[in-house]
């Protein structure tokens, strides 16, 4: 008799997350998904044999469903699933009945792992889906699209994978399950694509395989030698693939050492000493993972983890930031030479290694949609810094997470949340409804704030507008996440170039010579953060006037720019090529006077004075 599929429920507003569950138990289960839950009583779960639970859900968060879940379903297993490894949230989710607490991210073994352990005697074997089921939206992939792995084999042939992710000099592929790549097999030609960078070592060879019913094995590849980063624009790719097939690595590392002279001995010195204070983190961190095993996320396991975290950190804080600040004083060396790329190079060759297994480091390098400040980017500094596959990578996101330039912007959506609620405040008290338009918006994780927590005193029309289709796309779903909009609030979204329009506004007189959207003249608040670090004075000039432009009289503009006090601007330009242009509040402050001379000005920085902001009324 053929065996009856188990139906697993996964209940969180990410359509990513139910993907990688359906993937994961694809012939194994049937899955149900739920986007969200009803503002009052609990989801009907009769014939659901196991449930995923997220914490942050739109209207109620998991703890409230898992209680009410267990008060109904008391012998149901509930695994808690959530991006946020804080212990309390373990101790309150276990109180609540929870049957396992797992961080995210989370792997398909893993997730395998817990299915058989609370259903291990009725696993279906067969590859049908029930056609009533839903099954999860199959949302942006492009993050995982140009995660391209290739290596030479013993035998001449080549072994194809996707790049999953990166460790500690080494990076994890999936390759199917009929690919001829074995345990402890050499390769030769390596080749990483990732993202618009090609990234490859003479030599490696292959370490751990684990297995998976997917099709696929996630294999550690290891790498002898060191990276090499080449970057090349997307229609290069295919000359730069090849170019790599002749690729060998210098014996000896004389031509490279030939090269790297070039560079300041008090530059090269200070790459390495930072290289050589991740060794030790990393050599701690995996010591103490030898020492603890390979135990389930327990509340133990999680409360130790998050105490060595935390103990690490700090123990080498001292020393791991007075590397950050040698290396950004001989990297000012640099800064006006044309040896800028050969430093680039050279600290991404030594550096890489030891930090891409951060997430946040991988995304900024990765850059999915073609610019290191993305969405995603951007949400990982307002999310859990504890992020990362280990320990070791939790240290090293944690503290790239703390510095100067990402509280900076924690500080920017802080005061533009603020912007709008003096905004909705100040119309409410003249008698009408607010007008917010936010140009270069992103996914405006400020709005988002307010559209959760509103201010019911006045009403607001939001407008949002990006050059970015995918950025948009993105906006929509993380907004349809967080259910209906209060009462008195609308959030509206628009395709548009805020360069383009200055241009023809300002060549034109406000007659557009191409179809796109135009925001009206009559805002009550206009903001654009973000854009101007990579704009010419010349181009700011044009944009400010022309969102001074959007506003009604009495309404406010705000603008922004990063300062010369970035604590960390040496280490965003090579390490992560991120490349700004700073100015100093002072400049910046003649730039806006010089664009708008009329209008009260007042100046604004965050508490480190890393970003400034222009606050003009009209």
């Amino acid at each position: 008799m053929e065996s009856k599929l188990q139906t697993v429920l996964v209940i969180d507003d990410d359509p990513l997350v139910h993907r990688l569950i359906e993937r994961s138990l694809q012939g194994q289960a049937v899955i149900r998904t739920e986007f969200a839950v009803p503002e009052e009583g609990v989801l009907a779960l009769d014939g659901v044999d196991l449930v995923f639970l997220d914490y942050q859900l739109p209207v109620r968060n998991g703890l409230e469903i898992l209680q009410e879940i267990r008060e109904k379903y008391p012998q149901l297993p509930v695994v808690f699933l959530t991006g946020f490894g804080e212990p309390e949230l373990a101790d309150g989710a276990i109180q609540r009945g929870a049957s396992l607490f797992l961080t995210k991210p989370v792997g398909p073994s893993r997730i395998q792992e817990v299915f058989h352990r609370f259903l291990p005697s009725e696993q279906g074997s067969g590859n049908e889906r029930r056609a009533s089921e839903p099954v999860a939206e199959d949302v942006d992939e492009l993050s995982r699209s140009d995660r391209k792995f290739s290596a030479k084999l013993p035998d001449g042939s080549r072994a194809e994978g996707r790049l999953s992710r990166f460790g500690y000099r080494s990076a994890f592929v999936e390759f199917p399950v009929s690919s001829p790549i074995a345990e402890g097999g050499f390769l030769s030609d390596l080749r990483f694509r990732f993202g618009d960078q090609i990234l490859f070592s003479g030599e490696g060879s292959v370490g751990i395989m684990v297995s998976s019913s997917l099709g696929t094995n996630e294999v550690e590849i290891r790498i002898r030698g060191a990276w090499r980063v080449e970057v090349f624009e997307p229609n290069e790719l295919g000359k730069a693939a090849d170019a790599l097939l002749s690729f060998s690595e210098p014996k000896q590392g004389e031509e490279l050492k030939s090269e790297w002279d070039l560079l300041c001995p008090n530059y090269r010195l200070a790459v390495h000493d930072l290289a050589e204070v991740l060794s030790a983190v990393h050599k701690d961190a995996s010591n103490y993972g030898m020492e603890r095993g390979e135990m389930e996320s327990s509340i133990e396991s999680m409360k130790a983890d998050s105490e060595f975290v935390a103990k690490t950190a700090e123990a080498y804080s001292e020393i791991f930031w007075s590397a950050v600040q040698r290396f950004e004083k001989a990297a000012l060396a640099i800064t006006d030479t044309d040896l800028k790329t050969l430093a680039k190079e050279f600290a991404r060759r030594i550096l890489f290694p030891h930090t891409l297994s951060s997430p946040f480091l991988s995304r900024v390098v990765e850059r999915p949609i073609g610019v290191p400040g993305d969405y995603g980017m951007l949400g990982q500094i307002l999310g859990n810094p504890l992020e990362g596959y280990t320990v070791y990578d939790r240290i090293v996101n944690a503290w790239i997470l703390s510095c100067g330039a990402a509280s900076a912007y924690r500080f920017r959506v802080g005061l533009l949340h603020r912007e709008i609620v003096r905004t909705v405040r100040e119309c409410s008290g003249a008698g009408r409804k607010s007008k917010v338009l936010s140009m270069a918006s992103g996914v405006a994780y400020e709005i988002q704030r307010y559209v959760q927590e509103p201010d019911h005193a006045g009403e607001v029309d939001f407008t949002m507008v990006d050059f970015s289709q995918v950025t948009l796309q993105e906006a929509e779903r993380q907004y349809a996440s967080l259910g209906a909009y209060p009462e008195g609030v609308s959030v509206t979204m628009a395709q548009s170039s805020v360069i383009d329009l200055a241009n023809q506004s300002r060549s034109t007189g406000s007659v557009l010579t191409e179809v796109m959207y135009e925001p009206d003249g009559d805002f009550d608040l206009v903001y654009c953060a973000g854009l101007f670090d990579y704009l010419s004075d010349r181009l700011i000039r044009k944009v400010i006037r022309y969102l001074h432009g959007r506003l009604r009289p009495g309404g406010r503009l705000v603008v922004s720019n990063f300062t010369v006090k970035n604590p960390i601007r040496s280490w965003m330009t090579y390490v992560m090529d991120w490349n700004l242009i700073y100015r100093s509040e002072e400049d910046f402050e003649k730039l806006v006077r010089e664009s708008v001379p009329e209008g009260e000005l007042r100046i604004e920085t965050d508490d480190d004075g890393v970003e400034v902001y222009a606050l003009v009324h009209r």
